[in-house]
């Protein structure tokens, strides 16, 4: 189930509000005393994770599937994902680089699924967490993703201690597999999934590259230019990523449309990168709405690129 993007908090009884923690979602299927751990694109996160395999003993049932965010917290507390992504390494010709594995992680779980031959796909929100505090047992690896009854409180805490934002529930809400408006999150950071369409030359002394061509697509399915990413990157990072762009290097233009920028290289439309932003900008006569001063923040390996769309980030479709 996935979230829609709103820009203020508010307070209404019949909605719950949690910390959003900026990680990899990733559903957990307990069974036999194992589990498998599985991204929102389906691949197979297990062996990424290693240490996550006690989780069974953490969990009191036989058979269960329970939905969290895995997660890197730095020094203060807070999750990062630059410091997820160095955990997690960067997939190159088709294999993944091997990240730092003395990067600690936290399995945060806020929903349950199915419970020892029950599904509660169709069981309210409030009643599967209260089932989910239940059964799990916190400790450094593993963490239930409490709730709080007041969501403006909430988003000012949050606000102060520098963390992404919060996620709005419905009470009553069932878990659909799909985005909806029964769930809303409101961020503080703001951060936007792009698709990768293309790169540009670098300039002076800078090596590899010069920014990352960023697109959204449109409720026709064409990728629509937002704006060139050129800053967040370190010497490392720059030649990691331009690796993985080279790779995927086509004489196809990915993308609908005019595109504001110049000595593009086009890739194939196959990665998704997250961006910080401060905020869009409005419609020109030279194009839609795009991002103003994008930084990179790392490369998504949970999300399809279908799925970054001008409706996710709630904005007029271009």
């Amino acid at each position: 189930m996935l979230a829609l993007s709103i820009e203020k908090p508010f307070n209404n009884p019949e909605w719950l509000y949690e910390i959003k923690w900026d990680g990899y979602r990733a559903v957990s299927f307990i069974e036999n005393g194992k589990v498998r751990l599985a991204s929102r694109n389906h691949n197979d996160f297990t062996g990424q994770y290693p240490e996550l395999q006690v989780l069974p003993k953490f969990v009191s049932a036989k058979t269960a599937i329970l939905d969290g965010e895995v997660v890197a917290l730095d020094e203060k507390g807070r999750a990062s994902f630059s410091l997820m992504q160095q955990r997690t390494g960067i997939r190159k010709h088709g294999r993944r680089v091997a990240g730092r594995s003395d990067v600690p992680i936290i399995y945060y779980v806020f929903d349950l699924i199915y419970l020892d031959g029950y599904d509660l796909h169709r069981v309210s929100l409030e009643e599967r967490k209260r089932i989910l505090s239940q059964i799990v047992t916190s400790n450094q690896l593993l963490r239930y993703s409490d709730h709080f009854d007041d969501g403006d409180a909430l988003f000012n805490v949050v606000r102060q201690k520098g963390l992404e934002g919060i996620v709005a529930k419905r009470r009553e809400s069932c878990y659909e597999e799909r985005r909806s408006r029964e769930w809303l999150k409101i961020k503080i950071t703001q951060t936007v999934d792009c698709v990768v369409g293309g790169y540009t030359d670098p300039e002076g002394a800078r090596q590899y590259f010069g920014s990352m061509v960023l697109g959204l697509y449109n409720k026709k399915g064409q990728l629509i230019h937002v704006g060139q990413a050129g800053t967040g990157f370190n010497q490392a990072t720059l030649k990691q990523i331009f690796e993985v762009m080279k790779e995927l290097e086509t004489n196809r233009n990915p993308f609908h449309g005019p595109v504001d920028a110049k000595n593009i290289h086009w890739i194939k439309p196959e990665r998704v990168a997250e961006i910080k932003f401060t905020e869009w900008t409005h419609e020109t006569q030279e194009g839609g709405v795009k991002l103003r001063a994008p930084v990179f923040l790392g490369l998504r390996e949970d999300k399809n690129p279908k799925e970054c769309t001008f409706e996710e980030q709630a904005l007029t479709e271009v």
